[in-house]
């Protein structure tokens, strides 16, 4: 009673206590919701739809479908000198692959991230190297970007500095926005950002009977910039290179689920991976000579009998130790054993009565029952 007691007065102290001061939880906007939070480019395949083009996105690659005419994707989705190998023959058979070197990944928050997206470094992705090395084109970074007059918003969930880049050549005049300091350079191709001293931030080149283009930051292509600019008009332009055919959007990963579990959780795998052959090990039946096992010792046959029958008499199942004698000697003598009790007492050498009690009596103990197996194993062996 004491004890509850004090438990009692302890709950009503911390009950009476004033609450502590709330502090005001920092609100974070998560953006868009369902289908339009997992693919960045969403708003682009309707957009493209609703003007009569049959659009599509994904998140892995299919060159099965030879109908697709444009693919604008991410660098990070060629991981390796494989991928881009199946890039390069898709472009060669006549494809345009709009590839953005940052801001492309479906994972970036345009409403927090305060970031212009991650730009690969040189090691990154085994095939987006194989890319650069094929086209000749460079990454470089200036150090304070030369932002056009009023292209730098204040306040608003997207308030990253952004840059508008007028292109020219093929595409015409369009104004698109471009985030962070990457710019691009390449050999021998074309460079649609003219006016751009240092660099470009969209370059490209022919491969084959295709294209590809390379875009610094995939801002131009995003859900919440689409109707900003002349992107819309920018993105038409990119479905329209290659006639009418089918545009695809990828916004997942060339990686696997194991691949990604082994780059990101190694250590883990290594770890459960050798608790799983230690387990099979000891589990595992061996093929092979077993050693004798040099602490079991031989005992005699009336002990073990003497053991097995207080088992079966603590577990009730004397009737599996003596049932299956008594119906042998039974069938021996053709079903009618109660006539040859004097035979089998003659043959035996046990008296009649022994032998009446061997083949009819109930044992009370594990001591009845072990003499009673033994007149039965002497019947048997008359």
């Amino acid at each position: 009673m004491v004890r509850w007691g004090v438990l009692f007065v302890w709950l009503l102290a911390v009950g009476c206590q004033d609450d502590p001061p709330r502090e005001k939880v920092a609100e974070m906007p998560l953006g868009y919701r369902g289908e339009a939070r997992l693919n960045p480019y969403l708003a682009a395949e309707r957009y493209l739809a609703s003007k009569g083009w049959l659009a599509d996105s994904s998140r892995t690659w299919s060159n099965d479908d030879r109908e697709t005419s444009v693919i604008l994707m991410p660098g990070s989705f060629l991981q390796t000198k494989g991928m881009a190998k199946r890039v390069l023959e898709w472009i060669s058979d006549g494809g345009t692959l709009v590839l953005t070197i940052s801001g492309g990944e479906p994972e970036r928050n345009d409403f927090t991230d305060s970031s212009s997206g991650r730009v690969a470094e040189e090691g990154d992705y085994a095939g987006l190297d194989e890319l650069y090395e094929r086209f000749g084109v460079r990454v470089s970074y200036r150090d304070e970007p030369d932002f056009e007059v009023g292209a730098v918003e204040e306040g608003g969930p997207l308030s990253r500095s952004w840059e508008v880049a007028r292109t020219g050549g093929d595409f015409g005049e369009m104004a698109l926005e471009f985030e962070g300091n990457a710019v691009l350079t390449i050999e021998s191709g074309w460079n649609w950002i003219p006016e751009m001293a240092g660099g470009s931030r969209m370059v490209g080149c022919g491969y084959g009977e295709g294209e590809i283009i390379f875009l610094a930051h995939a801002r131009p292509l995003r859900s919440p910039y689409l109707a900003r600019a002349d992107h819309a008009r920018f993105l038409e332009f990119l479905a329209a290179k290659q006639g009418r055919g089918k545009v695809v959007f990828l916004y997942g990963s060339s990686t696997s689920f194991f691949g990604l579990l082994w780059e990101k959780g190694r250590m883990v795998v290594m770890a459960g991976l050798g608790a799983l052959g230690a387990w099979l090990w000891m589990r595992i039946p061996r093929f092979g000579p077993v050693l004798r096992d040099r602490d079991v010792k031989p005992v005699k046959y009336g002990e073990s009998l003497t053991a097995a029958a207080r088992f079966l008499w603590r577990t009730g199942s004397l009737a599996s130790l003596i049932g299956p004698l008594r119906e042998r000697i039974v069938n021996e003598n053709g079903g009618e054993v109660e006539t040859s009790y004097a035979r089998l007492a003659e043959h035996s050498g046990m008296t009649c009565e022994e032998v009446r009690e061997a083949l009819t009596m109930e044992p009370s103990d594990h001591g009845q029952t072990l003499n009673l197996v033994e007149k039965l194993q002497r019947l048997l062996k008359r």
